[in-house]
């Protein structure tokens, strides 16, 4: 297999642009540098806040997981593909279930 000299520390590799080191610090540094819109831009305003306050009121553990008390209120179809912030869109999660979600529907 061809061995190639990385660009930025001069170490040998076999495939890619970079060495591995160098190309998991790129990443890092391109991930940094991503703007993410503010909570309000993203669509989390006043009627989100407030149905997220009612689902939790109401039901203090995760619907996921049934473990760990919830502490976020999950979107069922997410704001990004189409989803509100009613409180038929919406269930109680703890963080970790919902964060490991992503933009997926339930």
């Amino acid at each position: 297999m061809p061995m190639s000299m990385c660009g930025r520390c001069k170490r040998l590799y076999s495939l890619g642009s970079r060495c591995e080191p160098c190309a998991k610090a790129r990443a890092r540094m391109r991930e940094k540098a991503r703007v993410r819109p503010s909570p309000a831009e993203r669509g989390y305003n006043a009627e989100y806040r407030r149905n997220r306050r009612i689902v939790l009121a109401g039901n203090p553990l995760c619907s996921l997981c049934n473990l760990r008390p919830a502490g976020t209120a999950d979107h069922i179809v997410p704001l990004s593909r189409g989803g509100t912030n009613n409180l038929s869109n919406l269930r109680p999660a703890c963080g970790p279930c919902n964060y490991s979600r992503g933009n997926r529907t339930a």
